[in-house]
């Protein structure tokens, strides 16, 4: 391995003596850049596989409740609304904010930093900018659901999350999660 030798100075009991550096070779440098690289690469992969699996938990536990609620109201299909509460629910992401945001992550990433410096912030503001830009688009895709709680002829009580909003009071049919207005 070549060295670099530092420039020598007078030896006084006040200077240390200079020391050789080893240098690094062009090949040595791209292997570490790679490496970086991929470590890079392998951050990134791994924020997105953990929130895609996160949102997958998510939905599963959301899916399974509404089916055993639908399933134990399948027998009553006639009730009282005993109270609505209106909640904002972010709209789904298609993946055109993950893809833009990514994009724009990534050209911001890639203008800072040298070297291996450069790649993760180029992958990095990557995964963050389409972190952000799947945000953005549920927020724009947000619309208002109303939990209805309904009093179901046979006594239970079960809670339905609908579009439509119905007063405190009204008589409704049940047909697995929907829920109509009663005709008197």
């Amino acid at each position: 391995m070549p060295y670099r030798q530092t420039p020598r100075r007078p030896a006084s009991p006040h200077v240390a003596r200079a020391r050789a550096i080893p240098l690094e070779s062009p090949r040595e440098r791209r292997q570490r850049q790679l490496a970086m690289r991929v470590m890079g690469a392998l951050v990134g992969l791994t924020l997105v596989a953990g929130g895609l699996l996160t949102a997958f938990n998510a939905h599963a536990g959301t899916t399974a409740q509404a089916t055993a609620s639908a399933a134990s109201a399948a027998a009553a299909t006639h009730g009282t609304v005993q109270s609505v509460q209106a909640v904002q629910v972010k709209g789904k992401g298609s993946g055109v904010g993950v893809v833009a945001g990514a994009v724009l992550g990534g050209l911001v990433g890639n203008q800072m930093g040298k070297g291996t410096g450069n790649t993760v912030m180029t992958v990095g503001g990557a995964v963050a900018g389409g972190y952000a830009g799947n945000e953005v688009e549920k927020n724009v895709k947000k619309h208002t659901v109303y939990k209805t709680t309904v009093k179901l002829d046979d006594g239970t009580v079960h809670e339905y999350t609908v579009s439509q909003q119905f007063a405190v009071g009204a008589k409704v049919n049940v047909s697995g999660k929907k829920l109509t207005a009663a005709a008197n």
